[in-house]
């Protein structure tokens, strides 16, 4: 409710802020070259321009995330970076074009999903599932540096015990993931938010650059679900590695 609060302010406070001008608000076209659509918007109108890029990429890319005013104003500038390059392309094509990192091949969003959605098989053999995102020492230093790495070895193999199993609560059938690199948590980009705080602690051992995700088994239809942070993709195969930020203690 909060957070739905904050946006419809932030909704209002543009459409006040753009005066005898919010009338003149003429919306947008997709299709049209994007230098001249950008140049003639409105403040109103940018704030439209970002809300579909989020929801085109949602739809594209099955990959929801949080939207904010801050993101609004972050994806308008990446978008206004490239259409400067080249005016005559349309929104359209400069989004489309515009796939996320990660969002295929090895390490991606949707090889993450696949590997987590087995978990979701009411037959599936979860301890063997769980057993096979064990990390070896390997792993776990070529993610992370001393001495943090040196102690994460001793945890994770206290946590991975014989019998050890993740997964859904009975009614959770769907599993929602933010995918990002470590590389992104270590120089403390905006994506880090979306993360357990305690990465801020451990964020200046990241080793490597690698592909990382914090996902949750829910509902259909819910984003509050049981959370887990720490799949990571290194030595070509995923891992858990959860909670590092315990072994500081």
């Amino acid at each position: 409710m909060n957070y739905l609060r904050t946006l419809a302010a932030g909704l209002l406070a543009a459409l006040v802020g753009a005066g005898q001008g919010a009338a003149q608000v003429k919306g947008f076209d997709a299709h049209q070259p994007c230098g001249p659509m950008i140049r003639g918007s409105s403040d109103v109108d940018k704030l439209m321009i970002a809300a579909w890029v989020y929801g085109y990429l949602a739809a594209v890319n099955s990959d929801v995330r949080p939207v904010d005013l801050g993101k609004n104003k972050t994806i308008l500038g990446n978008i206004i970076q490239v259409c400067a390059k080249d005016e005559t392309q349309s929104l359209l094509s400069i989004v489309a074009a515009s796939k996320p990192q990660g969002q295929d091949g090895p390490g991606s969003t949707a090889e993450a999903k696949a590997w987590l959605m087995q978990f979701l098989d009411p037959a599936a053999d979860r301890v063997a599932l769980t057993a096979a995102l064990r990390p070896t020492e390997a792993d776990i230093r070529a993610v992370y540096g001393p001495p943090l790495a040196d102690r994460l070895v001793s945890m994770y193999a206290a946590m991975f015990t014989p019998g050890a199993a993740i997964g859904p609560k009975p009614g959770q059938d769907e599993v929602i993931l933010i995918r990002t690199t470590t590389a992104s948590l270590r120089d403390g980009d905006a994506v880090l938010r979306e993360f357990p705080g305690g990465y801020e602690h451990v964020r200046g051992y990241f080793a490597s650059d690698v592909p990382i995700v914090r996902f949750k088994f829910v509902t259909k239809g819910q984003t509050a679900g049981l959370a887990f942070d720490g799949l990571i993709y290194v030595n070509n195969r995923w891992v858990l590695m959860p909670k590092p930020w315990r072994a500081l203690n």
